[in-house]
């Protein structure tokens, strides 16, 4: 019954709207051909492929709304200035713009869509094969430039002093011979750590003076050229780097294969992409789906 009085919506739009402007009916959701517009390709199979793929909105846009789906107003903006910046505007101006609300619309769209992609991808089971790392490898082999060199070091950074301004040396001077003696003491055997952990006033204090992995081309250039003779745990002189003194040690070095990973990453993306088109393709069987392509 309800089909049926779609059906006689349209009849009564088409008496009033452009001829063949219904093309196709998605549940209770109606699609015209405005959708195919915008196709450079004009030819039937384009514009179905237009139609289809406004189907498949209109399906995931229901899953939107039932599971609650809802873009936060940071990220709506985040992406509203990103726009106003890619077309030269500033953001009141993209605002004053006549489409402006309409944009807002699109976003909102795309960010609820991505978010529900996300959220259906991430039920999917990954595992992949050795065969299928070792196949991807061999049609994608490694270069040199996959290698990355990464490095963990600590640090003491000490860029204030709450000792008395001296008459004879500056701020850096004090720190620096402050640096001077604790790399004197962890040379007799004290802990660079509980050192770092007492005087650092870096945020890694916290964790003895010590990072994560980095990848060592990019650090600093004063940091290279401090650390670039050193050898393992052996610590540094003080050095000047932003606004304050360092003492740094390498922890450890070691090379990562890139490569490897990012091919792994290729293969579970493509994985769950499959997943995601097989989890719309469920949405189309259980939906009432209409296409007049009599009329593209």
């Amino acid at each position: 019954m309800k089909k049926l009085l779609i059906l006689v919506l349209i009849t009564s739009l088409n008496a009033v709207a452009a001829p063949n402007s219904i093309v196709a009916i998605v549940n209770d959701n109606l699609v015209t051909y405005d959708v195919v517009d915008t196709v450079k390709n004009k030819s039937k199979a384009a514009k179905i492929a237009a139609v289809n793929h406004q189907i498949d909105i209109i399906l995931q846009m229901d899953k939107v709304s039932q599971l609650g789906i809802n873009p936060k107003e940071s990220a709506i903006n985040n992406m509203l200035k990103r726009i106003a910046k890619q077309n030269s505007l500033s953001f009141a101006q993209l605002q004053a713009a006549p489409v402006f609300g309409q944009v807002v619309k699109d976003v909102r769209q795309k960010l609820s869509l991505n978010g529900l992609k996300e959220l259906i991808s991430n039920k999917a089971s990954i595992s992949l094969s050795k065969a299928e790392i070792d196949k991807a490898l061999m049609n994608n082999p490694a270069t040199a430039n996959d290698i990355v060199q990464q490095i963990r070091i600590a640090q003491i950074a000490i860029s204030s002093t709450d000792k008395a301004a001296s008459l004879l040396k500056s701020e850096d001077e004090i720190i620096k011979e402050l640096l001077i003696d604790l790399a004197s003491k962890i040379q007799q055997g004290e802990s660079f750590s509980a050192l770092a952990k007492l005087h650092s006033q870096d945020e890694s204090y916290k964790n003895g003076g010590e990072s994560d992995w980095l990848i060592q081309n990019r650090l600093p250039l004063v940091f290279l050229q401090a650390l670039d003779k050193l050898k393992l745990q052996e610590v540094s002189a003080p050095f000047k780097a932003g606004n304050g003194w360092r003492l740094v040690k390498i922890i450890e070095k070691r090379s990562v294969d890139t490569h490897l990973s990012n091919i792994k990453s290729a293969l579970i993306r493509q994985k769950k992409n499959a997943y995601f088109s097989n989890w719309v393709e469920r949405l189309r069987k259980d939906a009432y789906i209409e296409i007049f392509d009599h009329k593209l």
